[in-house]
């Protein structure tokens, strides 16, 4: 997969999408903020447009329950942060797949 990392923020932009064939992309975790209208409007913008163009969307710095489920509902694939774990070192990271999957 090729995403497009911190979508909305430094030099990642709508340029990128049509220049690059990326198939991800990876909300910025500042678009989770403040939980305002305005900023729901931009995450919904930015979860149907990657549809539309067939990407996947992955949300950063998701923090709590609430984020999770407003995200899910407007169709947003993957998530990720704290809510789910703290940053973990790969070797944490292998025995926590190795004792789920065996």
């Amino acid at each position: 997969d090729i995403s497009v990392d911190d979508f909305g923020s430094g030099f990642s932009s709508l340029g990128l999408l049509k220049d690059i064939p990326a198939n991800v992309i990876k909300l910025d975790r500042s678009f989770l903020g403040s939980g305002s209208k305005r900023e729901h409007i931009i995450i919904q913008s930015v979860i149907t447009m990657a549809k539309d163009l067939d990407l996947k969307t992955v949300a950063e710095g998701v923090e709590d329950k609430a984020q999770a489920e407003l995200l899910k509902q407007m169709g947003c694939e993957i998530a990720q942060g704290y809510l789910y774990s703290k940053p973990i070192p790969e070797n944490e990271f292998e025995e926590l797949l190795h004792a789920a999957f065996g």
